[in-house]
């Protein structure tokens, strides 16, 4: 059996590991009140499915249990095994974030997955983390870097990915403003969070939105209360994947890499690769910081531009086209352009004007145009003679 799951002691100096082995749950079980073989098959085994089988896992606990008694962590009598007083202080050393020793297996479960979300062991977070929701809840607030001191409402962790997903197209090179009480309505922050996940995609409701990505980053198949909870039990077991963690951190200003997409993208998303040529494997990508890209939007939308001098206006679809054939290197996406440009008008950088619905226009333009912004539908972008 390989180091990951055969971990070695630990001890007080070093501190608990993020990562729990065989002999760490077999001596978290036997600390509920003792526990026979059959139980720790019973309760323990699943947690470390489908890593080992049940044969394997046989093995591994007789050399695991075999150790704790040399170590005299626990005892056996008539077939039944009960762990000693340094058992106790070793099994609770594994349970920093509990209060008090749980009594209870479940609640041994409780205080790991409370652990794994890096949250306090609370009233509040006890509750909330008995519905599929709230403890989805925790599992992004902590993945993406956000305090869980509290769990936050579907709502404003909809509007906390949305900003994530804002700053990670336009490399933290904006204040976005979009906090509590300025924040895009639902469907455009939705639609903006959607792209967090790993094939983009929109999602129906801010509930959906939560669990789905929860799912997706613990690496769970279903997106049941229980089937999240087992996700992240098993993410204990062993190091979480390369892919399930938070890129870290690149300096300000400095071009971010990505591969170049090979295969053709759901066209509805609008995320067709930017540029015609193909670098050989990354192309560098440069998001634009606020002032920069005002300039070009206004630029875009000067030769697209109808009316008279003074009322000009262009269809936001049009200038879009016009930025994604002129930036390659920016690597916006259609839905994070539109972000962008209703910030923009937030701030007051630019101006976006709504059509009279009533004058016949194209109706595919104004429809591929839309951005709807605190219940106002934007179709144009103003240009100023």
């Amino acid at each position: 059996m390989s180091a990951a799951i055969e971990q070695s002691e630990r001890t007080a100096a070093t501190g608990p590991s993020s990562h729990l082995g065989v002999r760490d749950l077999l001596l978290l079980r036997i600390a509920i009140g003792g526990a026979t073989r059959a139980d720790l098959q019973r309760d323990v085994a699943p947690l470390l499915t489908p890593r080992i089988s049940g044969t394997e896992f046989r093995r591994t606990a007789e050399l695991a249990l075999s150790t704790l008694a040399g170590s005299h962590a626990i005892s056996e009598s008539k077939g039944r095994l009960t762990a000693s007083p340094k058992g106790l202080k070793a099994a609770t050393d594994l349970l920093p974030t509990s209060r008090a020793f749980p009594e209870t297996w479940a609640d041994v479960k409780t205080a790991l997955v409370l652990a794994s979300v890096g949250a306090n062991d609370g009233p509040a977070v006890r509750r909330a983390i008995q519905r599929a929701e709230g403890l989805a809840a925790l599992v992004l607030q902590h993945h993406f870097g956000k305090s869980t001191s509290r769990v936050l409402s579907p709502a404003d962790l909809r509007a906390e990915l949305a900003i994530v997903a804002l700053e990670r197209a336009f490399g933290n090179k904006i204040k976005t403003g979009l906090g509590k009480g300025a924040g895009l309505p639902a469907k455009p922050g939705r639609l903006l969070a959607g792209q967090l996940f790993k094939q983009p995609r929109e999602i129906a409701s801010d509930g959906k939105l939560i669990i789905n990505l929860a799912c997706e980053i613990a690496g769970s198949r279903e997106t049941s209360l229980p089937a999240l909870e087992l996700a992240l039990l098993r993410a204990l077991m062993v190091p979480k994947a390369e892919s399930a963690a938070v890129p870290p951190a690149r300096p300000r200003g400095e071009p971010q890499r990505r591969p170049v997409r090979t295969a053709a993208p759901n066209p509805a998303n609008d995320r067709t690769p930017l540029g015609t040529s193909q670098p050989s494997l990354f192309e560098v990508v440069s998001p634009p910081d606020m002032p920069e890209f005002c300039r070009a939007v206004v630029d875009a939308a000067r030769p697209v531009a109808e009316g008279w001098p003074g009322n000009r206006k262009a269809f936001i679809s049009l200038v879009w086209k016009a930025i994604r054939n002129a930036r390659p290197d920016w690597g916006l996406s259609e839905i994070a352009f539109k972000g962008m440009l209703a910030e923009a008008h937030r701030s007051g950088q630019l101006e976006l004007a709504t059509a009279d619905l009533k004058d016949g226009r194209d109706l595919k333009s104004l429809e591929d145009s839309k951005i709807l912004y605190k219940n106002t539908v934007w179709h144009f972008v103003r240009v100023q003679d």
